[in-house]
């Protein structure tokens, strides 16, 4: 008779073959959304050969939850050489702007030299932000230079005012790429914005009146929400609250936590540090701060389904149906399909940021080649 022992043994053979299996039998080519006959359409689906392969996921993880964690705890983060800019606002705040300039000294003292300017997500910097570092790494080896816009308070500059960030305050990135393009005039300029990151990105190029405001060639966002309160409320279920809305949440707090005298007569302090969900911390802290009349009005103000037809520059979104930050029904699809700009590229897996493909949690994914495949795209031939 089989023992138990041998029963368990043969279980946790087994899991393995399962999961390899099931990463391939799962596996598929992402779907893109665009309008035919648009001449970004064209250029994607020519140039951007990723998009038109099968995108098959580490077989070791291959959902969603797992990924995320995977890459968010065990990736490597290679230390870059970054040039630090503190950036001063008009209302005496102040953000660091972090340069990746090319190792190449001709293309270094170039001034038009392309240019990625990278937005991180929710409380993200170049200090901790793997997903960026990696994105980096990838656009310096294409001889690229890299700007890295922190938002208030994050990559180790203290705040100076009062005010941080939030979905829909754009001044700071509108008032950083106009610095940027003052330097560097004849370069041509490629947003790439990571979740929030993303979601400030997408609402700074719905704010401008054409593409010429905007001040970049083209924007790319990568696993932003597009309903903010839908997003909200499905980060609020039982594992994706475990897994993912008591960290964020803790790091939001432990953000403004030194600055309560700044800080206390203007929100509800008290409500703020005894916060369960990111939506507690939104209503006592963002939504008093930035002077918003509730949460629904902070997190419709700040949504990007409704903005589709306001982005005047080509841009691509990449959502991945099993991100529980943005999941498929939340996404504009049909808005996007018949949009002169948007185009999204819709995978089965990746999670949120990770899109992870081979064994090891810190090698190169399917974002860091969509980034290289449509940067080359923007500079060459947009």
């Amino acid at each position: 008779a089989v023992t138990m022992l041998e029963l368990i043994l043969a279980l946790i053979g087994a899991v393995p073959i399962v999961l390899f299996v099931y990463s391939r039998l799962t596996a598929q080519k992402p779907v893109l959304y665009v309008k035919s006959s648009t001449r970004w359409a064209d250029l994607l689906r020519e140039k951007v050969k990723i998009i038109d392969e099968v995108y098959t996921p580490t077989w070791w993880c291959p959902f969603g939850y797992a990924q995320t964690i995977v890459r968010e705890i065990f990736r490597f983060h290679p230390k870059l050489d970054w040039q630090r800019e503190i950036v001063k606002y008009s209302d005496g705040g102040q953000s660091a702007l972090d340069w990746l300039h090319p190792k190449d000294e001709i293309a270094n003292q170039k001034k038009n030299t392309p240019i990625v300017v990278f937005l991180p997500g929710i409380t993200g910097s170049t200090h901790t932000a793997g997903y960026l570092l990696h994105a980096a790494v990838e656009a310096n080896a294409k001889g690229w230079r890299v700007a890295a816009f922190n938002c208030r308070g994050l990559g180790g500059v203290e705040l100076t005012t009062p005010k941080t960030y939030n979905a829909n305050m754009t001044d700071d990135i509108r008032d950083t790429i106009r610095l940027i393009n003052e330097r560097y005039p004849t370069a041509k300029k490629f947003g790439v914005g990571f979740s929030l990151g993303g979601m400030i990105l997408y609402n700074h190029l719905a704010k401008c009146e054409g593409a010429e405001e905007t001040g970049l060639h083209a924007a790319m966002i990568l696993s932003s929400p597009w309903n903010s309160l839908r997003s909200t409320m499905d980060i609020e279920t039982f594992w994706p609250r475990i897994l993912f809305n008591q960290n964020i949440l803790t790091n939001l707090v432990n953000l403004v936590r030194p600055y309560k005298e700044m800080f206390e007569e203007m929100v509800d302090w008290e409500a703020m540090l005894q916060a369960k969900t990111i939506r507690d911390f939104d209503k006592a802290f963002v939504v008093p701060l930035f002077g918003f009349k509730d949460y629904k009005e902070y997190y419709h103000e700040s949504a990007l389904y409704y903005k589709v037809h306001r982005i005047p520059i080509p841009l691509l979104a990449l959502n991945a149906a099993d991100d529980c930050f943005a999941l498929p029904k939340t996404l504009p699809l049909d808005d996007i399909s018949r949009s002169e700009h948007v185009a999204m590229c819709l995978t089965a897996h990746g999670g949120h940021t990770a899109f992870m493909q081979s064994s090891s949690p810190s090698d190169p994914g399917f974002i860091e080649r969509l980034l290289v495949e449509v940067g080359d795209v923007v500079f060459n031939h947009l």
